[in-house]
């Protein structure tokens, strides 16, 4: 038999709600209540009800259980991705110890392993991949630990997860790989790490642009260079029908614009 509990929330975006459960019979036609830890953390609800019937005692004791233990995995999760900030692997081993899983996400779905990543904290990401971390896990933005290592020029890192089975063409919302956000941001030496190990040089994003492309058009003739010896697509257009060399010479590069001619760029 269905038990029916409309129930109307206060917190913003909220709408008029109704829950369906369905216990034994015995539970018929009871209002139920959830736990006084939902109404207050939860839903604020501006009505309550309650569980009359003893044989509907044994909703209330799993709500009992289940809702600390969710509570209480989010905060370990927070603390397990606020050690990988700071570099702390005797605080990730610490928080590990407690059998949390290494994969854990915050609310934007990033991890321990990402943090460790964004922030260039090698023996924090070593200590975690040693733990199993995913290195191909993605957040909300679909970023992957690569590719935020990658952009923020974290070479030992990137080398860490390199040694993994990690997806080196893995894109981001926008299409971003590893590779072009390290050729955007002019990170040499991880253009040549990620090369080394097969990243495709002229994988383009949502726009069509390689990362040879992305190199001209913000200045960056070392990534550029390093491109252009592994063999980047000189004449590659993206989808407005630009070149490396057409954004070199637009946004006033002439440095870069002289690598791309000597390569057999054509104006």
């Amino acid at each position: 038999m269905v038990i029916t509990c409309s129930r109307t929330y206060s917190r913003a975006g909220a709408a008029h709600s109704q829950y369906r459960l369905e216990p034994d019979a015995a539970c018929r036609e009871v209002e139920v209540e959830f736990m006084t830890y939902i109404e207050n953390h939860y839903y604020a609800p501006t009505r309550r009800c309650s569980l009359a019937r003893p044989s509907c005692k044994a909703l209330w004791a799993v709500l009992a259980v289940l809702i600390p233990l969710a509570s209480y995995g989010q905060d370990a999760a927070n603390q397990l991705i606020e050690a990988a900030k700071r570099g702390d692997p005797d605080g990730l081993r610490s928080v590990l110890a407690k059998s949390i899983d290494v994969n854990s996400k915050n609310a934007d779905g990033r991890t321990a392993l990402m943090e460790a990543a964004y922030w260039g904290r090698v023996e924090a990401a070593k200590a975690l991949l040693e733990k199993g971390a995913d290195v191909n896990l993605k957040d909300k933005d679909d970023r992957t630990a690569l590719i935020d290592a990658a952009a923020n020029g974290h070479v030992q890192v990137v080398l860490a997860l390199l040694e993994k089975e990690v997806a080196l063409n893995a894109k981001t919302r926008d299409g971003a790989t590893a590779l072009s956000e390290a050729a955007a941001n002019n990170r040499a030496e991880v253009v040549k790490a990620l090369l080394g190990k097969g990243a495709n040089v002229d994988e383009k994003d949502k726009e069509g642009r390689t990362p040879l492309a992305l190199a001209a058009y913000w200045g960056h003739a070392d990534a550029a260079q390093v491109l252009i010896e592994k063999g980047a697509n000189v004449a590659a257009k993206d989808k407005y029908g630009y070149s490396a060399l057409m954004y070199a010479k637009r946004e006033n590069h002439p440095n870069v614009a002289e690598l791309l001619t000597k390569a057999g760029a054509k104006p």
